[in-house]
């Protein structure tokens, strides 16, 4: 990759030739025609297997049923699911009507969904079993919700039943998509992480999109050339409401890879899939990627296939890349940096493992500058601060909230990320963790992602969460939540000095440490620090 620094800004190589249609939707369409009767996903679950010519026809039927129940470009649909194969075809369906997709965590809190659904204000409501009741329940009230559709056999509360919705079939050479400004027009609206508040509806671009499709080949032809390999088949864990792992569904679906995909984590089946499958890719998180390095199943299976692996959603450390190519055999983990805000992607390593740590140099067409949080001013190489970046790949805003759009970009067209990181000599950079997430002990600014990372190198700790205890003298206090190994007799004196062997002062745990069953992670593998402050707050309320 031709990577450039000048004047304290690293840019990533020259921007990739997106497909001319400026249509999300008439590039999927036009993917799924060229590759017929070829099977695109497999359901691990169940061994059930779709064609491409299935999902553009029964998208297309979905569509011109969904046209007829009034749907028009610019009106807003929401989606509530795991992942299935009704929720590729609605979606689908949706983007080509020129409608707006608007895809909904299945965990979300009642809150949660009525915050988003007046943030969107959808006319037709997609949803599953699971989620029927909450999606129901909470559009009760709302009067711009015409129509809800259930997926399944069983109608769980009164709407429509998809399956009545794509049984007639329409002709595909007669079926025309409703045409779109690709620039301007938003396909969907993703919802941010939420984890230190209520999610905002992301506004993304047909043209978002189809930059990512083009940047993916990229990475793809980039990694394959270089080990000489192809990827044949790809697994799907991450959940496709998430945009991490819709927006790798769709870009992997339309280069011909075949998905099997899973709808949760199951360690053995997760294992099974990858050895009866022969799995060659997939994307994964870094409770996933601790999963690989510590827990003893993995040894039990072939992993052989599996030569490329990408990690994001949050920051991994290098001692956990390292663990898992030395204890499984498989390639170097490739760690890749973003957020939905600039369409996912920023950053990807496609090394060997000559950089291992980071997440990789900027994407094509993207420009990345660190920002002293202090001074606002430029940093050089291996000066940590705050990233801002300018791409294609920007959003078109948040839905409802002008205000807030405003103040996440400069007058240079920056977006500002809220992450704290660096980059070195050869414009590779590292994510250190969240500004919002930063201890401040005593003036100094402690990462915890940092003392996670050190913590999951003993034996005796399975998973972890570090979170600032408030302290009226040193203003918080580093502490740790820790979920023990299985028949572990690992103690809290023993891991405050694990910490205290490895770290300044400042990063000790001071706080102490606190050991419980599970630590709290939203779908794509973020640590929800606020759950843990939360169960801070109740002990503390205690006592």
């Amino acid at each position: 990759m031709s990577i450039s620094i000048h004047n304290n800004v690293v840019s990533g190589p020259e921007e990739r030739a997106i497909p001319a249609h400026l249509s999300f939707g008439q590039y999927l369409f036009d993917q799924l025609k060229n590759n017929g009767d070829k099977i695109a996903l497999i359901s691990a679950e169940t061994g059930e297997k779709r064609s491409y010519k299935y999902f553009l026809q029964n998208s297309v039927n979905l569509a011109v049923k969904l046209q007829r129940l009034g749907l028009k470009k610019g009106d807003v649909v929401a989606l509530s699911s795991e992942n299935r194969f009704e929720f590729i075809v609605s979606s689908l369906a949706v983007v080509y009507c020129g409608a707006i997709l608007s895809t909904l965590n299945i965990t979300y809190s009642p809150g949660e969904i009525t915050h988003i659904l007046k943030i969107t204000k959808p006319k037709f409501i997609f949803t599953s079993p699971i989620t029927a009741q909450n999606m129901y329940d909470c559009s009760q009230d709302l009067p711009f919700v015409e129509k809800i559709i259930f997926f399944g056999e069983d109608e769980v509360v009164p709407g429509l039943m998809y399956d009545d919705l794509v049984k007639d079939h329409f002709n595909i050479d007669d079926f025309d998509l409703v045409d779109v400004n690709g620039l301007t027009d938003t396909v969907a609206v993703m919802c941010s992480s939420g984890t230190t508040g209520l999610p905002k509806g992301v506004m993304l671009t047909h043209v978002n999109f189809l930059t990512l499709c083009a940047h993916y080949k990229y990475y793809f032809s980039c990694v394959q050339e270089k080990k000489n390999s192809t990827v044949h088949n790809g697994l799907a864990l991450i959940p496709w409401f998430h945009a991490y792992g819709f927006i790798s569904l769709f870009a992997v679906m339309a280069m011909d890879i075949t998905i099997v995909f899973l709808i949760r984590f199951d360690g053995e089946q997760f294992l099974e899939t990858i050895q009866n499958y022969k799995i060659n890719m997939t994307t994964i998180v870094p409770p996933l990627a601790v999963f690989l390095a510590k827990n003893p199943l993995v040894l039990k299976y072939d992993l052989s296939s599996l030569h490329e692996v990408w990690c994001g959603a949050a920051p991994l450390s290098s001692e956990i890349q390292k663990a898992v190519t030395e204890r499984t055999g498989i390639d170097f983990i490739k760690q890749g940096y973003g957020l939905t805000e600039v369409t996912m992607a920023c950053c990807v390593d496609l090394t060997s493992g000559e950089k291992v740590g980071s997440c990789g140099t900027p994407a094509p067409g993207m420009k990345i500058k660190v920002i002293d949080i202090e001074n606002g001013k430029k940093l050089g190489p291996r000066k940590e601060g705050e990233l801002w970046i300018k791409s294609p790949l920007r959003m078109k805003g948040y839905m409802g909230d002008q205000a807030a759009s405003e103040e996440l970009f400069d007058s240079e067209g920056y977006v500002r990320t809220g992450d704290i990181g660096y980059y070195d000599e050869d414009g590779y950079f590292y994510i250190v963790d969240r500004l919002k997430e930063l201890i401040k002990y005593k003036g100094f600014q402690v990462a915890p992602a940092e003392i996670e990372a050190l913590l999951l190198q003993h034996s005796g700790v399975a998973e972890c969460g570090v979170v600032g205890l408030p302290d009226e003298l040193a203003g918080e206090l580093p502490l740790a939540f820790v979920v023990a190994q299985p028949n572990s007799k690992v103690t809290e004196k023993e891991l405050v000095e694990h910490i205290a062997s490895k770290v300044s002062p400042a990063k000790h745990l001071r706080g102490g440490v606190i050991f419980i069953n599970e630590i709290p992670k939203n779908a794509s593998g973020k640590i929800l620090r606020r759950e843990l402050r939360q169960m801070l707050q109740k002990r503390k309320s205690k006592l």
